[in-house]
């Protein structure tokens, strides 16, 4: 299995795109709404940037939560679970069985790769497991991926391509995979 990158180390990697494509991102989402973040560092980015308006947000990750805290219109909801202190947030069975308790209206996640054949794809298997219930509980899926995420298939398996209804990448990314996710079905954004 690929070793879950610490999340420091993750936030500066390609963060320029991740914060494009985060603003993107905060741009689906409108006042009221009840979302799900994953801990990936453009949901994180997300928070960052989202106003303080009336809305509901459910997340496996601290960094989320602590940028979410400052914004009194915003109410967040955390998953518990155990601590992974690699990437800052919840997994495990708790985090899990939490999220089954709730419904959103969009789910906001991202990957170690997207694959057309393999799929949506994660290094650690406890982060993949979130995902999918995030996945479930969600009316829509977003996918928040940049270019070097094109291409790779990592250690566990999140989604088929079929069960994201939006992607949002940047303007590097592999335009023939783009175009067979699109014939799939998918609606693509290309942040710049």
């Amino acid at each position: 299995a690929q070793a879950e990158i610490p999340y420091f180390e993750r936030e500066v990697m390609n963060a320029a795109e991740k914060k494009r494509i985060a603003a993107e991102a905060v741009g689906q989402i409108e006042p009221y709404s009840k979302i799900a973040l994953d801990a990936s560092t453009t949901a994180y980015y997300m928070a960052a940037e989202l106003p303080n308006i009336p809305l509901t947000v459910l997340t496996n990750s601290i960094k989320v939560a602590l940028e979410l805290a400052g914004k009194e219109k915003i109410q967040v909801f955390s998953t518990g679970g155990i601590l992974s202190p690699r990437s800052l947030s919840y997994q495990g069975p708790l985090a899990e069985s939490n999220l089954e308790q709730y419904h959103v209206n969009k789910a906001f996640i991202s990957g170690k790769g997207i694959h057309p054949e393999r799929g949506i794809s994660e290094s650690s298997e406890l982060q993949a497991a979130v995902k999918r219930k995030m996945i479930g509980l969600a009316d829509e899926v977003y996918l928040l991926v940049d270019y070097s995420k094109f291409g790779v298939r990592a250690f566990s398996h999140i989604a088929d391509c079929e069960q994201i209804d939006h992607l949002i990448t940047d303007d590097r990314a592999d335009p023939e995979v783009l175009r067979i996710l699109t014939g799939q079905g998918i609606k693509v954004t290309i942040s710049h």
